[in-house]
């Protein structure tokens, strides 16, 4: 009789992993009104290189909750399900929060399109918005909910994987390999250019102004861009799929070890530091493609061997995958949606000397930065208690996807 196929269990530390990504993230966003130092401001400002760990984890998850473990098959149910349902049921899963707080700020977002530009640039950005297309619009891809661009690309994204996903599941580990190796040039490819083109080797660009930029228009379809975010998420898809495959047709299972999860992380976090240093002067798009996401994957396949034993030993993952932190994580997408909105709120000078007298930060002083923090936690686990865990919001938007899958 062949071997019992190894039962799927929910992987808890990637919870937590998303937690500590958008606690870096929110920080990036705005500890530059916190009176950070220097060396604090280069660490904490390099988003364009963190963010493309969300993107890769978004592939990673969706492979494996449809394709089979220890087996070259996608599951019956992706199979089964009509690809625009499969894509709505993926989006479905996240509009209605961005739907809900687009419309709780929208006088934090519309009073200042129509101040500086007219009412037809405020529906303009409103579409943009509540389509989620902005991200193909390299220089409006921040408008309204400036970090919602994510949601844009990554619906986009997202697209693709009904068609691409029974194809990655056939592939055997040496097939999955030689497709890693190709999308990696694929989302290498245009970061050179970028580079060569514009000289821009070298540079923090998470740490300089706009104006600083030698084409901020290529540097942001570099960072939106739908296609790119792709790029990303397939070789989530790829790594997952290599661990699937572990001791399947007779491939050897790699030993999951403390040392194949830490040694990623001090990775993470050295290439961090040594850009912030000053050691390590690479683009913050070469920087991503080169070194983070490649390490990002190694650990999210040493994470995931190691949670899948039958006694979970490594410290790492058993702290990751702790109560505390898996109900942290559990609030990773609200902190995601309304951390922009409050930070306008609070910051953004033309809504600020509105409300306030000016920017809070100036009014109150950098400490300030702490209460936003706070508030924004405290918000997202109001918006997850009310909203999200709500059978009746569950239901309209379920009855909602429902109708529009109908008609598609």
């Amino acid at each position: 009789e062949p071997p019992a196929k190894p039962k799927k269990v929910r992987i808890t530390a990637f919870d937590s992993i998303r937690f500590f990504l958008i606690t870096y993230i929110v920080c990036g966003h705005f500890i530059g009104f916190a009176a950070p130092s220097a060396l604090a401001f280069r660490a904490f400002t390099q988003i364009n290189v963190v963010v493309g760990a969300f993107f890769a984890l978004s592939g990673y998850v969706a492979a494996y909750t449809t394709t089979e473990n220890g087996e070259r098959a996608a599951s019956p149910k992706l199979l089964n399900t009509p690809s625009h349902k499969w894509i709505l049921q993926r989006v479905f899963g996240y509009y209605p929060l961005h739907l809900l707080v687009l419309l709780l700020f929208s006088p934090v977002f519309i009073y200042p399109d129509v101040l500086f530009s007219g009412w037809s640039t405020a529906i303009g950005h409103g579409l943009l918005a509540v389509t989620m297309t902005q991200a193909w619009f390299p220089m409006h891809a921040e408008v309204w909910n400036a970090p919602t661009w994510f949601l844009s690309a990554l619906t986009f994204a997202m697209a693709a994987l009904p068609f691409a996903l029974p194809v990655l599941a056939k592939q055997s580990k040496l097939q999955l390999r030689r497709t890693a190796g190709i999308l990696f040039l694929i989302g290498l490819l245009p970061k050179l250019g970028y580079c060569y083109d514009h000289n821009a080797w070298g540079l923090l660009e998470g740490a300089m102004a706009p104006r600083a930029m030698p084409n901020l228009a290529i540097f942001n379809t570099q960072r939106f861009n739908p296609f790119y975010a792709l790029i990303e998420v397939l070789l989530g898809a790829v790594a997952c799929r290599l661990v699937m495959l572990d001791g399947a047709e007779g491939a050897a299972t790699p030993k999951a070890s403390t040392a194949s999860v830490v040694l990623p992380l001090v990775g993470l976090a050295g290439v961090l530091a040594l850009r912030a240093t000053g050691v390590l002067a690479l683009s913050d798009m070469l920087t991503r493609a080169l070194i983070f996401i490649p390490l990002f994957l190694l650990f999210l396949m040493a994470a995931h061997r190691a949670s899948v034993l039958p006694q979970v030993k490594d410290p790492v993952v058993k702290l990751l995958s702790s109560k505390l932190l898996v109900t942290l994580g559990g609030l990773a997408f609200p902190i995601f949606v309304v951390h922009g909105p409050l930070g306008q709120l609070f910051y953004k000078r033309v809504i600020a000397a509105k409300l306030w007298g000016g920017p809070l930060n100036v009014v109150l002083g950098p400490w300030f930065f702490y209460v936003y923090l706070a508030l924004v936690l405290g918000s997202a686990w109001l918006l997850q208690r009310t909203f999200l865990s709500s059978k009746k919001v569950g239901s309209v938007a379920k009855g909602a996807m429902e109708k529009m899958a109908s008609v598609l």
